[in-house]
């Protein structure tokens, strides 16, 4: 019997007590034996709760440490990871908190295989679960640069506009530069610059201002 089965066994046990005004003395019992259940039962998700944690920490370590790698152990490192992410997600007893959490790697493990549309399914998957999520800006731009390795150049500006918190001009030169260089790729040279240019206003000592200032001297 599971933890789950006994817990309704118990709550049935209680009715029972109060319809029948059974004895204090094998009330205490039977109360005793309800709590004892419970910590068990507490105890049970806990572990199970740390343990999906522990395999998703080991599994990115495992991911990033791969990408450094040769081919064939790095094909083999995120072929397992898919693997178990995706158990996780469609047969593993995740904890709700960590659901989220799995599908990000999941897409991320699926991106840096080379599997964008099955990346980009995932990610997309996380946005229609978990719209609202901190996470959320984060999924999008990983759609972007999903899309943008596939060609797809429309949809990946689409996907890095927007994403920035506001009052944080360093993620938006992010996005400045992340769209200048797909309109850059579409023949979109007005378009580019614009975005090039808003980059180094905003924020002209940041990384991704430096790039689009470089870019800047070179188409115009």
């Amino acid at each position: 019997m599971t933890p789950e089965e006994i817990m309704e066994v118990g709550q049935k046990a209680l009715n029972w007590i109060l319809e029948h005004k059974i004895t204090a003395a094998l009330t205490a019992v039977i109360v005793s034996s309800i709590t004892i259940v419970t910590v068990m039962y507490i105890d049970k998700h806990r572990r199970e709760y740390e343990a999906v944690w522990s395999k998703i920490g080991a599994l990115s370590l495992d991911t990033n440490i791969a990408k450094f790698q040769e081919e064939p152990v790095r094909k083999k490192t995120f072929t397992t990871a898919i693997e178990q992410y995706k158990f996780m997600v469609e047969q593993g007893p995740a904890p709700k908190k960590a659901r989220p959490w799995i599908l990000f790697e999941l897409g991320n493990a699926q991106y840096s295989a080379k599997e964008y549309d099955d990346a980009i399914q995932t990610y997309k998957q996380f946005l229609d679960e978990y719209g609202n999520h901190p996470l959320a800006p984060f999924v999008r731009q990983s759609v972007g640069y999903a899309n943008e390795e596939k060609g797809h150049l429309d949809a990946a500006v689409m996907y890095l506009q927007g994403n920035a918190p506001e009052g944080d001009p360093v993620l938006v030169v992010q996005e400045k530069w992340d769209t200048g260089r797909c309109y850059e790729k579409m023949g979109k040279k007005d378009e580019a610059i614009k975005a090039y240019e808003e980059a180094v206003k905003l924020a002209p000592d940041s990384p991704f201002a430096k790039l689009s200032q470089f870019r800047l001297d070179s188409i115009q």
